[in-house]
């Protein structure tokens, strides 16, 4: 049997591939979209659990921080060391030489200022020499201490971790608010559906109550006109509730991180048992001890102070004790004992004093003035906490008033329409005071259920603007 063998022309083969590389990483997008897929049910834990794992803002968060440590980390090396060599053939007229030498460099600085280096290149060949350097260097006046370069960016960098595990925090805070509340209000737009529902089932009895009367001659045709046009009106406002309970849904989809498109089933409701507020003096103590921004707040004016106490401390002479030892070997090979026998110390102090200092004091001044700005808005971050925590109070007292006057009315309401049903059955009542009460029942069922919601984020809202832990309250 003969055998055929097709050989595919390179073009087609590339494109063969290219399919073959786009299908995988297809599979790649569906596989990681399978992951953040959201369970069928979904309760109030789950959806914080899922935007704490999923949301872009707190993956930047998180990225940031790490950030922060990793700079940390390397402002808190203190040591460095490197190797080489190099080799080259050197050409003359008549004749050529192979040089090569071996290096290598150790350096140590403390973070209060002290600087050590070691140069070593122990093997040599040719024209090159093999040699040790040290030198020592320590500060007496300008740049020692805490006021030495060194020590300034490990300060700033631990400073700055602390303030990205703040900013960290205060996302998660954030995020969390943000998803219970679009939770809470995609629950209250869904039961409004059904308050709706209900409503329009009492308006279609009550028009074909009106139309049998009128076809009876019981009643005049202009009630059935009117219970008509009332079907109508609540239908659409049911249609309208319908398309914000959708909205509501995919805000919470968002809010979650996980895109939107999904429908999963809302199982947790507003939450009966209220965690307990403090009195607004109480709430107020706590916000002031608890509230990140102002840690925030702290760390840059301290990492301002220091930098004007370094520049001041530029404004003084500089003296270092400064030490330093050079051998050059003199052979080729391998450096031996007489190399340092052989070598020069030099030991002695620095001196250096700025002539003109105008830059220098530029520099004292700018920093001045940005400490002065950060006081001023440290003050004004506290001004605006107090307000915060006020607002976030009297919104809560307002949810909680409204709630009690709604719930009141609740028993009228439903009084009223019962009597309203009984006169129009006794032919003492119109179908008109069935519709009035009939709107007013919704009405009242709606304001409840909007109260209730409002009240349980208004407390999630003067619990976050108090820097409490909401994480905690959604394990």
């Amino acid at each position: 049997m003969a055998k055929v063998r097709i050989t595919m022309p390179k073009p087609l083969a590339c494109l063969a591939a290219l399919l073959c590389i786009l299908a995988d990483l297809a599979s790649i997008d569906l596989r990681a979209y399978a992951e953040q897929a959201i369970p069928s049910k979904l309760t109030i834990s789950d959806a914080v659990t899922i935007a704490l794992k999923n949301h872009p803002r707190l993956k930047e968060a998180e990225s940031s921080y790490l950030s922060a440590l990793s700079s940390l980390r390397v402002a808190g090396l203190k040591t460095t060391l490197d190797f080489g060599s190099e080799a080259a053939l050197e050409k003359y007229p008549g004749s050529s030489e192979v040089s090569n030498r071996v290096f290598g460099s150790f350096g140590y600085t403390t973070l209060f200022g002290t600087q050590a280096r070691v140069d070593l290149s122990p093997f040599a060949v040719g024209n090159r020499q093999g040699s040790i350097a040290l030198s020592v260097k320590q500060p007496l006046l300008r740049g020692r201490g805490y006021l030495s370069d060194r020590y300034d960016r490990w300060a700033s960098a631990k400073n700055q971790v602390i303030i990205r595990d703040k900013q960290l925090y205060q996302t998660k805070q954030d995020t969390i608010l943000r998803v219970v509340s679009a939770y809470l209000r995609a629950v209250n737009a869904r039961e409004q559906v059904k308050v709706q529902e209900s409503a329009v089932e009492i308006a279609q009895r009550v028009a074909d109550a009106a139309r049998r009367k009128a076809e009876a001659g019981y009643a005049a045709g202009i009630e059935a006109t009117r219970a008509e046009l009332r079907v109508a009106d609540v239908k659409n406002q049911l249609q309208i509730q319908q398309q914000a309970a959708k909205s509501a849904l995919e805000s919470l989809m968002l809010a979650m991180g996980v895109g939107v498109g999904q429908t999963p089933e809302l199982i947790d409701t507003v939450p009966e048992v209220l965690p307990e507020i403090p009195t607004l003096e109480e709430a107020l103590n706590r916000a002031l001890k608890n509230r990140p921004e102002l840690v925030v707040s702290d760390l840059q004016i301290e990492d301002q102070q220091r930098l004007l106490a370094i520049a001041k401390d530029q404004l003084r002479p500089e003296l270092n004790a400064v030490a330093q030892f050079n051998s050059v070997s003199t052979g080729e090979g391998l450096i031996s004992g007489s190399t340092i026998e052989n070598g020069t110390l030099v030991a002695g102090l620095e001196y250096r004093v700025a002539l003109d200092k105008r830059a220098l004091l530029e520099e004292q001044q700018t920093t001045e003035r940005n400490l002065e700005v950060l006081k001023l808005l440290k003050q004004y971050q506290l001004e605006s906490i107090a307000e915060e925590v006020g607002r976030a109070y009297r919104t809560y007292q307002s949810e909680k008033t409204s709630l009690e006057i709604y719930t009141n009315n609740l028993k009228t309401a439903k009084e009223n329409l019962e009597l309203a049903n009984r006169m129009m059955e006794e032919a003492s009542g119109t179908n008109r005071d069935v519709l009035d009460a009939q709107a007013a029942l919704t009405q009242t069922e709606a304001n409840i259920l909007s109260a209730k919601t409002g009240l349980y984020i208004a407390i999630l809202t003067l619990k976050n603007a108090m820097g409490e832990d909401l994480g905690a309250m959604f394990k």
